[in-house]
């Protein structure tokens, strides 16, 4: 059987703004629910108190844990719909969604989030959750005018900017992303996901000396970053600078041992210094760490193939047919459920 070529052994920049697939893996546990509803009724109403800045050390620390992602905004007279009990049914109903589209049931989870923003209008949470789920289904325009909505009927909000300039970016409006990142970046609640969806915006419009540039500042303030490390390692690559790749990659795997994506990056160094058996190996730890590295499971997979090793390419071969989203990767799933069908076993 002719080999299938691997056109371009691949490694794609850490995409970690807005929600994600990271976000849609709290769910609440069994019997957590009604203890919350439960205690939540223990409280009086209490009067809207004034905003207290917090310190720059406790604002970062509360970025980290993600609870610095609400954008409802601040209002001097509240409703019944601010009534804790009804709070608590768009808290279950955004359960719901993320099970929903944990279990596979994308478009059902992505009505759900339809009727929250109805219901909700102010609501920026569930405007991000609904622009990520029409993504996911391929809709980038209907993403993109969700997030536009949000940004007129919610609270201002680095996490909704960063979102939608990042699929302004996909789309192939850069001129407009960047301005939109440019301005997120200068917001008091901008993190690291604004930071990094600007260097990525960049990059896509072809600029990769400020993507490394705005990459660089992520590290001035967190050394420790392996998501900028390992995205500096990614343009070093495009640029067939291996040496500078590996250097950044491997810092990327010092800070933190399990980014995958550094590994996927290594692999694709070594394959272009021509060490075969280096690479493979770094693209099985790469799926071992995570199974969603898709880049990796696909250069696995073919160069196995190339290789004539149909025995051990098949299981990721399969794994990337039935588990790679088909918006990102359609042209690829169909060549491997090609191979799949016509190899010999």
């Amino acid at each position: 059987m002719t080999p299938l070529r691997n056109v371009s052994i691949r490694i794609k920049l850490a995409l970690f703004a807005g929600i994600g697939r990271a976000r849609f893996r709290r769910v609440v546990r069994p019997g957590e629910e009604l203890v919350l509803e439960t205690r939540l009724k223990d409280f009086g109403p209490t009067e809207p108190v004034a905003r207290r800045a917090e310190t720059a050390e406790t604002a970062e620390r509360l970025r980290a844990l993600g609870y610095t992602a609400g954008t409802a905004r601040i209002r001097s007279r509240y409703s019944e719909d601010d009534d804790p009990k009804r709070l608590i049914n768009l808290d279950r109903d955004m359960q719901r969604g993320i099970v929903a589209f944990q279990e596979g049931r994308v478009k059902e989870a992505e009505a759900i989030y339809r009727g929250l923003v109805a219901r909700r209008q102010d609501m920026g949470i569930a405007y991000l959750h609904l622009a990520f789920l029409q993504s996911e289904l391929g809709d980038l325009p209907r993403a993109i005018a969700t997030l536009r909505d949000a940004r007129q009927n919610a609270s201002p909000s680095a996490e909704i900017d960063s979102r939608l300039g990042m699929y302004l970016s996909e789309s192939g409006a850069g001129a407009e992303a960047l301005a939109l990142l440019q301005h997120a970046v200068t917001a008091p609640d901008a993190g690291v996901d604004t930071w990094n969806a600007l260097g990525i915006a960049y990059s896509r419009a072809g600029k990769p000396a400020e993507a490394i540039d705005t990459f660089r500042k992520i590290l001035a303030t967190d050394a420790r970053n392996a998501m900028a490390w390992q995205n500096i390692g990614a343009l070093h690559l495009e640029a067939r600078n291996f040496d500078a790749a590996q250097n950044a990659f491997e810092r990327s795997i010092g800070e933190n041992p399990r980014w995958a994506a550094s590994y996927t990056g290594l692999g694709v160094v070594e394959m272009n210094r021509g060490n075969r058996r280096q690479a493979l190996e770094h693209w099985t730890r790469a799926v071992t760490l995570n199974p969603g590295e898709f880049d990796a499971l696909f250069n696995l997979a073919t160069e196995l193939i190339n290789d004539r090793q149909n025995g051990a390419a098949r299981p990721y071969a399969q794994r990337f047919v039935d588990t790679a989203p088909p918006t990102v990767y359609g042209r690829d799933i169909a060549r491997l459920r090609a191979w799949l069908a016509a190899a010999p076993r």
